[in-house]
This record gives C-alpha cells, structure tokens and sequence, in this order.
C-alpha cells in the first residue's frame, strides 16, 4: 500500500515479526519498540503516547554540512519534508525529501533471525558537495517492561555494555525481579555498518553521550570510546559515529542498521554480519514478502473496485498477527503481558480454519484442555501449546460469554471437514485451585494442571466439554432468568455488575447452542452418550440445582454414565425453547428492540430512548428471531445506532451517566472504545446476522460503511480494520482485532455465498450489484484442504434478489450446486428469477 505525500502519520505503524518469537512496530518516524516478550524488550517499551514524540527508538543523526537532521524528522528544519510510505507484507518503506537529501529507509524482521533489519540510503539532491557525518544512537533498554518505571534506575545498575568491531551489545548481568532474581543469559545489540562509511568510535552510555544535553542535541560529542571498551551500570546506548565524509551531487551513501536480540552473543555478532550483506539483505526481504504474500493468499476477494479489492485483501494477515502477537506489544495494546485471551482463541481459529490450516483440528482439540469441570475455564491461553493461566495481571474472573464461543468455533470445523468424529476425541481438563465458577478455592490440586482423580488423568469427549460449558452458562441465571452477566461478557467494559447483572444479548447465544449440540448429537452415529454423572443430573433432573452441581465437582469423583441420545438432543431443545420464551416474554421493548442487559441493581438497562447494539447482534446472528422480530429489531437499531459519518453502527446509545451499577465502559468519553463508539467486531457481527435473515440491502450498508471508514486517510488506518472508531472517525487499536476474522467470515461465508454443511458445499451468493467489477466478483478461498477460485458472472448486472444461479461449471462441464468434493474451480453464472 502506498502513501504519497503523507500529511498525517499520527497513529501509523505497521507490526512485524517471525516465528522465532521476534517481534517489533516501527512508524514512519522509525519509532516504535522491539521485544521478545513482555520481559525481553531490546527497545523502550512505548504506547500510543511515544508514536510521534519519543527519541528512544531507532535514532540516527544526519550532520549536513555542520546542521543536524533525524532519521525520525524531528529537527526543525524537517517539518516540511515531504514523506512517502509504502507499507507492506510485513515491511516498511520511508522516502523522506527534502531541499537538501532524500532518506530511504526499509524496515523488515527476517524470517530466520532474531533481529530486525534497517537499510538506510542517504543521497545529496543538491547540486553542491556536501559534509556529512552520521550518528547512530539508539538508547538500548535491554529488560522487562515491568522496569519502565519499577526499579528503572536500580535496573541500569545491572547493565555490562560492550563495544565491539560495528556494534555495541548490552548483557545485564541479572533479569531483575523482587520475586526472584535471575541470572540473565540475553545479549541485546546495535549493529552499523556502511560500504562508504568508516567508523570514528563509539558511544556506549546514554549519560556520557547526553552530557546534560538531549539525544536531540547532545554535549558529550568528545566522549567516544574504541572497540574492546567497556561500561558498566549506566544507561545503555546503541552509539556508533563515523568519519565526516564529502558527498558528491547525486550520490548515495548506504547504511546498514541492525538491533537483535540472542543468548550467544558470539551468534548476535555473526547474524549482524550476514545482514550488513546487500545480497544477504536483498534475499530475505524477498523471503519475508514472498512469504507473508502466501499466508494472505489462502482468502482474497475481487469485488467492487480494484482499488477496494487491494485494500481488502491485505485484512486476512490481521488474525495471523494476532496469533502470534496476542493482544499485547502494540501501541494501542498495551495491557497484558501477552498471550491471548480466551475468546481470542476460539476466533482466531475461525479464521484459521477458512486458511486451511494443517494444525487446525490438534490446536482446536487442545484448547479444550482449558475448561474446568464446573464449566468455567482458564482466561489466558500461553504462548506453548497446551499452557493456559487462570487469570491476567493476577485477577481472577469469569466471563459470562466464554462458554459460548468454543461451539460456533468446533460446528465450523464440522461442516467444512464433515469430521462429526471430532467430537468423540477426548481431552483433560484444567485444574487449579478455583471451583464454583471461580467464586471458591480448594487446597488440592494437580500439578500439571489436569484434573485427576488420585492419580488417574480425567478424559472427557470434546462434546461433553460443550455440553459441560453450554449448560452450566445457561443455567446460571439472574433473578429475571437471563444468563448472569458475571464479571462480563463480551464487553470487558461491563466489569460491575456482577451480583446482578444478566446479559440477554448472550442468552440469545446459548439458546442457539443447545439448540445445535442437540442437531450435532442426532448426527452422530453413536445410539448413547457419555457424560459424567453430575452434569448428567443437571440436565436431567429438574431438582439439581446448579449450586448443589458446584458443590459435587468440587472435589471430583464421578463416573461416566450412558444416556440416550434421543432424550439427550431432547432435553437441550426443551431448556432453548423455555429460556426463549423468557426472553420474548420479557426483553422486547415498544418499538421492538431488544434489551441487552440488566444492571447491578437488577434493572433493565434500556429504555424506550436507548439501545445497545450487542442483543440486537445476538439475537440476529444465532436467529433466535422470526423473520417479523428481526425486520422491527433492524429498523430500531438503525434509528438509535447508525452514524454513517463515523463508520456506522455505535456500540450503544449515550446513556449520560457514569453507571456504576454497570461497569467502568460508561465512564470512558461517550464514543470511545466500548461505550459508544464504533466498534468493528459488534458492528461486522451484526451485519452477519442481518445477511443471516436475507436482509441484504441493511447488511451491507453495515459492513461497507465500517470498511469504507477505514479506507479513508482521515481515518489514519494504515493497512485492515481496527477495533474502533472514535466520534472523529479515527480508527484505534489496529491490527489486533477479531473484527477481521468476522469481515473475512462474513465476506467468504455470507456475501461470496461459500455455504459449508458437514462437508457439503452449496453456493448461495448475497453479491449486491455494486459487489461486481465489469459484471463479474471472484472469491479465492480453500474448500475441502484444497484452493478454489469462484468466479461469478453477473452480466446482466442483477441485484440480489433479482437473480438466480442459472449454471455452476468445473472444469468446463456443467455441475449440480451441491459439492462433496471439488476438482476444480467453479465458474458460476447468474440470471433473471424465471
């Protein structure tokens, strides 16, 4: 993606990493952090805040003819440069013009080393010889982000700072940490080098090249060190100045700059070295766009405008990022300590499995071993497989919509494999020390966090791990008889309403669950289901309360019991169709919206003049609604929710009030983040649910206003969706967003029509008119672990609703709309009703 003559950079950046587990973002400023984790970061931690106005990153000065000019643009002559950017899979390219010099610079992590990869080219645009000399100094951090202001001082003590031939590595002597000291086996290196450039010395402490001065202008140009020196417990700086040099009209100085990060210092030095190569250089950024290219490739779509296509088909490397880089290390997501949560998982996977991916089906069985056997689960999901935590930041809490997600994710897998065997497959379950949904403790627990009983592993079917956390979730209700909110469900904003709070929105998912566990049960072969004997009561026997289900897993002891799967499909179909009856008895309100949630004080929240987007989504996409309910529910919600200035669909309405009887959403500015603002993954949600009841005309409107939004430049997206719009339109949080995996679900599935059924594809297209470019709209998807090309063909330029598929061609003979299997790719063409 190209940007010429960017105006606004505030909030660009672009992430980059390999599956060696580095990680770094880096703006058009060339700020921006790089780590290994939440305890290895070689550069400054930074969030949204450091984007434009921090020096602790990749600084490099520029002296022309005595006057200082930044890599990052910051001198005061620069304001006035004139910046193209061309952002990439996954790089970055800076062309910075001035009277004086251009400034190229290419960014990339190569796919086999621990480093990050800077090619910096430097060329005289005047007429005139000039002087030039070249600072690098980077401050180097070198320790966890605990330290930014934990013992930061204390911290720099540690640090051992060596100079050697074109680098300056930093080795702390201890990974610091009040609960336990560590001896620390990381190097952390700045590397430069240059075919034109020799080096003076070097600069190996922030404090002496500072000098009561800045990094900007810095006094302790006199205080250079040799190769061999050596500087202990200061600040750490990445500092390597070269010779003045004259530079010809025209001619192109070229500098290589590296920062890594590795436990063989001797394996640091030597990866520098084969990344100061051009051709070593030119090779591996070749391999990482080649690459990043191919993980794209497995979902692409053409459609609308080729210059809308473009832009859509960079979205699907945001849930690969995700994958790799949780919901930390960005500038936005600056909580956590990595890792992803649980309904990031369940997500991720979905798009996972559009891609094809091979690991598919043992990552979805692992994720299983997650759940407790009171049907809570853990939160945190580790970097390894099979490592889960019970909590982040050491808060222990229970989200009322975790339990929903795991089947929406498993019934995709089904019907695009057709493996109903799947279900069978057993798994453990997570133990530790919480029962009762979390709200008790108990001394005896495993050690490897797998429930036992005295020394035997518990193994349960993946269907009754569904079962477990479906029926506990919707039996774990309120005083009105709506799933407890708990400590919140999908919107983490909704954090105090625990005692009393419901969440309607996700009874509406449940309801639907049963519902399909019930349609998955009768599609298995089996005549009898087993499930341990205490969750067999609970559904079974009207007198066992979910208290007293608590109290009998809490140490475990059950058997495995054989039930009937007629009865058993019965009885989840019998509680779905009461709980609905609840919610149409009572969460309708006059115009024919539906309330979302009941408060702390046990009150709706809605009122005839308010809405929240979230139970109107939920009840739209599991299609807990008639077809009247729903047209009546999508006419309220536009009139209360809809802004088109701003990207579409509002979270909810201004509610004018703090609503501490809710949770802290409502104390953030109304329309940011998750009170009122626009937010991607709710709003593509929705327009999922309204494509789900044929409402066309409304679901598109819905998704391609958000869509268009983020392809404005006011917007300052740089590449896909973000989580948010706020009331400027400005889009917050990129990148990392399950917002991406529902655009790509909704456009694969819903729009393109790639209709998956326990192994059988049908195509039923929802193409608008407009969807098509010079009357044809292309998919590019994999169905049955094979990659299929769907090319529709609307001649007559129909709009849905208008026309039918009046033939299906593979391989240049004409097929029936029904695929157990594809040999080819499908040519499918439209035309008037008859």
């Amino acid at each position: 993606m190209i940007f010429n003559n960017l105006k606004n950079d505030t909030g660009f950046y672009i992430p980059m990493y390999n599956k060696l587990g580095f990680k770094s973002y880096v703006t058009p400023r060339l700020l921006g952090d790089i780590k290994l984790d939440y305890h290895t970061y070689l550069l400054e931690p930074t969030t949204e805040i450091d984007l434009t106005s921090s020096f602790f990153s990749r600084h490099v000065s520029f002296y022309v003819d005595g006057k200082p000019h930044f890599l990052n643009g910051n001198s005061e002559s620069q304001q006035t440069d004139k910046i193209d950017v061309e952002l990439g899979l996954l790089y970055q390219k800076v062309t910075r013009h001035n009277k004086k010099f251009q400034l190229d610079v290419t960014t990339f992590v190569p796919l086999d080393a621990l480093m990050e990869s800077n090619v910096i080219t430097y060329q005289n645009t005047t007429s005139k010889t000039q002087r030039l000399k070249v600072i690098v100094a980077t401050p180097l951090y070198g320790r966890s982000a605990d330290n930014l202001r934990d013992h930061r001082h204390v911290t720099s003590l540690l640090n051992r700072v060596e100079v050697l031939e074109n680098c300056v590595v930093l080795n702390p002597t201890l990974s610091f940490d009040e609960r336990g000291h560590k001896k620390n086996e990381l190097n952390y290196g700045v590397y430069a080098s240059s075919p034109q450039l020799s080096v003076e010395g070097y600069y190996p402490s922030l404090e002496d090249y500072v000098k009561n001065g800045s990094l900007q202008f810095p006094k302790g140009l006199d205080s250079l060190v040799q190769t061999g020196d050596y500087v202990e417990g200061k600040e750490a700086l990445g500092g390597i100045s070269f010779k003045t040099i004259e530079v010809k009209s025209q001619e192109v100085i070229t500098l290589y700059f590296n920062l890594g990060i590795n436990h063989s210092k001797e394996q640091l030095i030597s990866t520098f070295n084969k990344y100061s190569q051009s051709k070593t250089i030119a090779i591996a950024f070749e391999e990482v766009k080649t690459y990043f290219t191919k993980e794209v490739s497995k979902l692409q779509f053409h459609m609308k405008n080729l210059e809308y296509s473009e832009k859509l088909n960079y979205i699907p490397i945001q849930p690969i990022l995700r994958r790799f880089q949780g919901n930390s290390y960005l500038p936005h997501h600056d909580y956590g300590k990595g890792g992803r949560g649980w309904r990031d998982l369940w997500q991720d996977l979905i798009s996972m499995i559009m891609y094809n991916d091979s690991e598919c089906r043992s990552l979805l069985l692992n994720n299983f071993a997650g759940v407790r056997i009171d049907g809570s689960n853990a939160t945190i999901i580790g970097d390894k497989a099979g490592e889960f935590l019970a909590d982040r930041n050491n808060i222990v809490r229970v989200w009322s919509d975790h339990a929903a997600w795991p089947l929406l994710t498993t019934k995709m897998y089904i019907d695009e494999t057709g493996d109903l065997s799947f279900l069978l497959e057993t798994q453990t379950y997570f133990d530790d020390q919480f029962t009762h949904y979390t709200k008790k403790t108990k001394t005896k627990k495993s050690t490897n966090h797998q429930l036992k009983i005295q020394n035997d592993t518990i193994y349960g079917t993946v269907l009754e791990h569904l079962i477990l956390q479906n029926v506990v979730a919707i039996n774990n209700v309120g005083s009105n008889g709506f799933v407890r909110l708990e400590d919140a469900d999908w919107n983490d904003g909704l954090d105090m309403a625990s005692k009393k709070g419901e969440t309607i929105a996700f009874t509406h998912f449940y309801i639907n669950n049963l519902l399909v566990l019930a349609e998955l049960i009768q599609k298995l072969e089996t005549p009898k289901i087993e499930l341990f004997e205490s969750l067999t009561k609970l559904i079974l026997n009207k007198n066992y309360s979910l208290d007293i289900f608590f109290d009998d897993v809490h140490d475990f002891t059950d058997n495995k019991v054989s039930i009937d799967k007629e009865i058993l499909a019965s009885e989840l179909t019998k509680k779905a169709t009461l709980v609905l009856k609840q919610i149409n008895k009572y969460a309708f309100m006059r115009e024919g919206g539906l309330q979302s949630y009941i408060d702390n004080d046990g009150n709706f929240l809605d009122s005839s003049s308010t809405l929240s987007l979230t139970g109107q989504t939920m009840a739209l996409l599991n299609q807990t609604l008639s077809k009247t309910q729903a047209k009546k529910v999508s006419n309220v919600t536009k009139k209360h929710l809809f802004d088109r200035m701003i990207g579409g669909y509002r979270l909810n309405s201004n509610y004018q009030d703090v609503k501490m009887n809710m949770g802290r959403a409502y104390g953030f500015a109304y329309g940011t983040k998750e009170n009122g603002a626009v937010f991607s993954h709710m709003s593509l949600m929705y327009a999922y649910g309204l494509y789900q009841y044929n409402f066309v005309k409304q679901g598109r409107e819905a998704y391609q206003t958000l869509v268009n939004q983020a392809f404005k430049d006011k917007s300052v997206v740089c590449l896909g969706i973000p989580e948010y719009f706020n009331n400027e339109g400005i889009g917050k949080y990129l990148y990392l967003t399950g917002s991406a995996t529902w655009l790509l679900k909704l456009l694969r599935t819903e729009v393109f029509g790639i209709e998956l059924s326990f192994g059988t594809l049908r195509l039923n297209p929802k193409l608008s008119k407009d969807d098509f470019i010079d009357s044809i709209a292309v998919i590019k998807t994999y169905v049955h672990n094979k990659p299929l090309q769907v090319t529709y063909h609307n001649p007559k330029k129909l709009e849905y609703g208008d026309y039918r598929i009046a033939s299906i061609q593979m391989n240049g003979k004409e097929v029936i709309n029904e695929f157990q299997s594809i040999e080819g790719d499908l040519e499918v063409y439209l035309d008037e009703i008859v």
